[in-house]
This record gives C-alpha cells, structure tokens and sequence, in this order.
C-alpha cells in the first residue's frame, strides 16, 4: 500500500526538478490488459444401434457410430486506458519515496535527501511576518514626506520580495535527546500554503518535513541574515553615531539569547501523513 500523505507546503518548481532527476519520465496514461481465456475437452462415443431397436423409425435410421476426442478454447482481451492526472502530490512521490527517513540529523551528509517524521515547528519571526504582511498587503499606501505623498504601494514588493518564515523544528529522539533545525520558506503576498493553509496550520501537531540537509550553522547568524526588518533598522545612516547608542532596545540583541547551532535545511516539501 502507498503512503498517503496531505501537503502543507511544496516548493513546486524545486520538488519537479529533483523529480525529473530521479525519473525523467512523465507518466501520462497507464493501459491494463484484461484477459479471459475458456477451454474444453471431452470423449466419447456416438452410435445408432439404440435407435434402430425402435419400432417404425428404428428402419429408417441408417447405421453409424463415431469414436474420438473434442477440444475447445477460445481467449478475450480487454484493455482499459486509465489517465494519469499531473498533480503536485504526483510530482512528490518520488522524492517522499527516495528520501531517506532520519533517525538523527547529526549521521546526515550535507546534500542528503532526507525526510523528517514527527516534526514539531514553530515559527521564529513572527514579528517580522505580521509587519511583512501588513505593508504587503497595502494597509499603509502613502506617507507625508516633505508636503508631500510618497506612494510606497510599489515600492514594499521590491523592498521585501526576499522575506522568508523562518521556522524553527524539533526532532525528538529519546525523551532527553532533541535536535533542532531551522528551514526557511519565502513570503509572498499571496497565499505561499497549498489548500488555504496558513504558517499558522504548521505550529498545530507533528508534521512530515522533506527537503534537502545542508549541515550545521550558528543559529544566531542564521537570524540575522533572515530577519529583513532587524537589517533595515540595523543600516547605517548619516545621522547614527558609531557606539550605536540610537539603537532602539531589543533591536541589537534581539537574536543575542539564540546562541549555539542547529541544522539547517533546504525544504522542499511540509506533509501530514495519512492513515486510510
């Protein structure tokens, strides 16, 4: 029986490249062969003498008798053209079949493709996805800026096109023994989730995670590097004094209590398995 699974989260375009890698086949139709085949054999024999002993008919029957052996057979073939439907679900099956299920990240090799069972995730950014979203989403068009409107409406695509969730997974061993990762899937202004999920439907149970595991990196760096806003409020401007003492308070230590490393990987593809 297959493994059935529901997705939160695939990276289409990533999820078909590695596909077509493994098999760079696209299964369009499946035809069956049904056959049906019939025989029969039998002997005897067929002979008038009965017949003749008869009266009235029995003189006009001529004589005759017949020995041997009769065989039959006859065969049908059915065939039944079923078409395949091109699904994302289709597109990741070979890469949920392909990967290799980890049972600790530390015996992963750097371009491993793994998945991860029983994963529970959370988001770390929050602050800087509902910001993200709100100037995404329009809510603030236009600010006064010397007498007059500046329309940021264009202008906050741009500066955000490469904000990322960043979300933090605990993949639990043994009762003491917890590894942590850290994967990152990019923020648009539409919906980035499959089946109008939300980031938030991730944070709610364990959850199968399959991507690509690129080693182990401080934590600390990897925040910095994925929190757009902390960059922003962080640039260098003529009117900022080198000891940073404008630096508003949490800004600059923000990701300060986030010390050691964790594992890092490139996600392909959040799933919910399924028991049918």
């Amino acid at each position: 029986m297959k493994n059935m699974f529901n997705i939160y989260y695939i990276n289409y375009e990533k999820a078909t490249e590695i596909s077509m890698l493994i098999d760079n086949q696209v299964i369009e139709s499946i035809t069956r062969t049904k056959g049906k085949e019939t025989s029969a054999e039998g002997e005897g024999d067929v002979s008038t003498d009965p017949l003749a002993k008869i009266p009235l008919i029995g003189k006009h029957i001529p004589t005759f008798s017949f020995d041997g052996s009769l065989s039959h057979s006859r065969s049908k073939q059915v065939e039944d053209t079923i078409k395949v439907v091109s699904t994302k679900s289709t597109m990741l099956r070979p890469l949920y079949e392909k990967a290799t299920e980890v049972k600790k990240l530390s015996d992963s090799k750097v371009g491993n493709l793994i998945k991860i069972k029983g994963v529970n995730l959370s988001v770390v950014n929050l602050s800087d996805v509902l910001a993200i979203k709100t100037l995404l989403n329009g809510l603030i068009k236009k600010i006064p800026v010397n007498d007059d409107n500046l329309d940021l409406t264009s202008i906050f695509p741009v500066l955000f096109k490469d904000s990322t969730y960043v979300i933090e997974g605990k993949f639990k061993q043994k009762i003491d023994d917890i590894e942590e990762f850290i994967i990152k899937i990019p923020m648009n202004s539409e919906a980035e989730f499959e089946s109008n999920y939300s980031v938030s439907d991730l944070e709610i149970g364990d959850v199968t995670v399959i991507g690509i595991y690129r080693g182990k990196f401080d934590k600390k760096l990897i925040l910095e590097k994925s929190n757009i806003m902390m960059a922003l409020n962080n640039a260098p401007t003529t009117e900022s004094s080198d000891d940073g003492s404008d630096i508003e308070d949490g800004s600059s230590d923000q990701t300060s209590n986030n010390a050691g490393k964790v594992h890092y990987i490139d996600v392909i593809s959040i799933i919910q398995e399924l028991n049918l």
